[in-house]
């Protein structure tokens, strides 16, 4: 059968889903460590900007320390000093670009003393941050956006200088723009978005292009299984080339197809087992209706026809009961009744009910249990017991002996064991013993007291109980088939 589109569809969208997961991983991944790209050099400029203007502010309070600077040379310190920051100050992440620091110097009562000159008016009103006349050792900084486009550090701090032999304090003013490195951040972030969707759209067309090519084995075992019908399940799936995951897959599918032409075969040949198995009786049905009706006869010769139909009947019924069992029996939601019961009871009951029939054929049955406990279902191991004894006694011959005996094993769990001294099963045939309508004896095919499900039916019962059974024989010289209950469980 081809493959449907359905399916094709579910292929296909595995691959997809596979696609997004490596899409989402790619874009998660990346997204963090851009953040964490861009919080570093964010956090690096800002710290380098700190330092150039603290560095600006300490070096001006040396100056003012050891110069008494009045007038027209604290006018030329303040420009040399712009001037010297245009041609040195260029950011370490941006170098190149000077970052021009812009200096204004007041008095103590806040008047203007000299300031840098710039070829662009400064916004208004720009609050510089506040400080404390008396404190000459601290610097506050701050960082202030006047227009949306434009970006300021603004410091202040005060300093102590000398004029006309006295001491004075002036306050230090140092502005630095910002619009340089801004455009840094700027370019950068839409680099990293760049980054992050092209990154993205890499990773979903990879993962879908390696998730296609790692599914290539599943479609090819898809059509191997495509061209695997009933007279084709021993087709081997499992090239060998597989990846190791599809190869356990591909492994596990073959013994699946092994399990499925072992049981084709087994039901295969129990059809035509069971076909030969009706056949017999209902020729027999047939004939002697048809011998009956071909003249007239007296009431006892209808009589025997009738009780013959009636034994054909009987045989048919007995094996629609047994297949029937069997049937149930291997159905695994089949529940048993298990109690505790003393077997030596049932050795009694069964060997009284065998004791006319063995006497019959000059056979000893005995038993010993050493009042041994078994928990299992009594109704069952009666039909195990029973469907033994009956196949010892069929093949047994006169003066032969069935023993019965039961016995806890070290690992505590019941052997019940049933031994004859009949005419054995060859050891090669012993593999086959419990296959239905298997017979050991090919001469015994037309017997009538058994049908041939018999020890299927024991292993059966003894699967429902969790247990095993076990045969062991010799031609000539008896049987010996043990039967292994799990530890009670009373």
């Amino acid at each position: 059968m081809p493959l449907n589109k359905n399916n094709t569809q579910s292929l296909q969208s595995l691959a997809r889903k596979l696609a997004i997961l490596y899409a989402t991983t790619t874009f998660s991944v990346l997204l963090i460590a851009s953040g964490l790209l861009y919080w570093s050099v964010l956090d690096h400029l800002q710290k380098e900007h700190q330092s150039l203007v603290s560095a600006k502010i300490v070096e001006l309070r040396h100056y003012f320390k050891d110069s008494s600077l009045l007038g027209e040379t604290l006018y030329s310190l303040i420009d040399a000093e712009h001037h010297h920051s245009q041609v040195t100050h260029s950011s370490a992440i941006h170098p190149g670009i000077p970052h021009h620091i812009f200096l204004r110097i007041f008095d103590e009562q806040n008047n203007l003393l000299v300031e840098s000159n710039l070829p662009q008016a400064l916004p208004t009103p720009l609050n510089f941050p506040l400080i404390d006349q008396q404190d000459t050792t601290s610097i506050s900084i701050i960082k202030v956006n006047p227009e949306s486009d434009q970006l300021f550090l603004l410091g202040s701090a005060w300093a102590e200088t000398t004029s006309n032999k006295q001491a004075r304090k002036v306050l230090i003013h140092a502005l630095l723009k910002l619009a340089p490195d801004e455009s840094l951040l700027s370019n950068f972030q839409r680099t990293l978005a760049a980054v992050l969707f092209f990154g993205v759209l890499a990773s979903a067309f990879t993962g879908f292009w390696v998730t296609r090519r790692g599914l290539r084995p599943l479609r090819q075992i898809t059509e191997t299984i495509q061209n695997i019908n009933v007279q084709q399940l021993n087709e081997q799936v499992n090239s060998g080339q597989w990846p190791k995951e599809i190869s356990l897959l591909a492994n596990a599918f073959d013994q699946m197809l092994a399990r499925l032409d072992q049981s084709f075969a087994r039901l295969s040949q129990f059809s035509a087992d069971l076909a030969h198995e009706l056949r017999t009786p209902v020729n027999n049905l047939m004939g002697t209706a048809e011998v009956a009706l071909s003249r007239d006869r007296s009431p006892e010769e209808y009589r025997e026809i009738l009780e013959s139909n009636i034994e054909e009947c009987g045989r048919i019924a007995r094996m629609i009961d047994e297949l029937l069992f069997l049937a149930r029996a291997e159905n695994p939601k089949t529940e048993i009744s298990c109690v505790a019961f003393q077997i030596e009871k049932e050795f009694e009951v069964i060997t009284e009910f065998y004791d006319m029939l063995a006497s019959d054929q000059q056979v000893s049955i005995k038993y010993q249990s050493n009042q041994v406990t078994l928990f299992a279902d009594p109704n069952l191991l009666r039909r195990i017991l029973s469907n033994l004894i009956s196949n010892a006694l069929r093949y047994s011959k006169a003066n032969g002996h069935i023993n019965l005996s039961a016995s806890i094993s070290k690992d505590k769990s019941v052997v019940i064991t049933i031994s004859d001294t009949g005419e054995g099963i060859d050891e090669d045939l012993l593999p086959q013993i419990f296959d239905r309508f298997f017979r050991a004896d090919k001469s015994r095919q037309r017997d009538k007291q058994g049908s041939g499900l018999g020890l299927a039916i024991v292993k059966s019962i003894m699967d429902l109980h969790g247990g095993q059974v076990l045969i062991t024989s010799k031609l000539q010289q008896g049987t010996q088939v043990k039967l292994i209950f799990p530890q009670n469980k009373s």
